[in-house]
């Protein structure tokens, strides 16, 4: 499984907007500058997010976009699924009338295996759980002046 430049940048985008969420909302312009992404990449990430509900826009002059969730109910699996689509590594795991020998096939069974654990691994890691990995990480690189 390799996640696409789509899902990268929709989960950059995610922990951009948790991390400006005490700001309210958020331009796609603000956070192409700050993430260094194309502000028309940003405009195929939003709709998919926002048809999920993950994300909420508000219209006008003072609006943007802002979490429609809290961040700790919002999973990788789930923003993985919205913007990739089916995380299957291969698709007789999640459909298996696609191949005619998956209920006689002994590395389906290993694919299911390996399927189920990669689902479980994404599905505990949330959007605050990366944010504050984030904040961590930044912090750490860059340390306060303290006397």
């Amino acid at each position: 499984m390799k996640i696409s430049t789509k899902g990268c940048y929709g989960v950059r985008f995610l922990i951009d907007l948790a991390t400006h969420a005490a700001n309210g909302k958020v331009t796609l312009k603000e956070v192409a500058q700050r993430q260094a992404i194309s502000e028309k990449y940003l405009w195929q990430i939003v709709n998919p997010l926002k048809l999920a509900g993950l994300i909420r826009a508000v219209a006008g002059p003072h609006g943007g976009y802002a979490l429609a969730r809290k961040p700790a109910s919002i999973t990788l699996r789930k923003i993985l699924a919205v913007l990739e689509g089916d995380c299957a590594l291969v698709s007789c795991v999640s459909a298996p009338t696609t191949c005619p020998r998956s209920s006689t096939c002994g590395s389906r069974g290993a694919w299911e295996e390996v399927d189920n654990k990669l689902s479980a691994a994404l599905e505990g890691i949330t959007l605050d759980d990366m944010t504050c990995k984030e904040r961590a990480m930044v912090e750490q690189a860059a340390p306060g002046y303290n006397i």
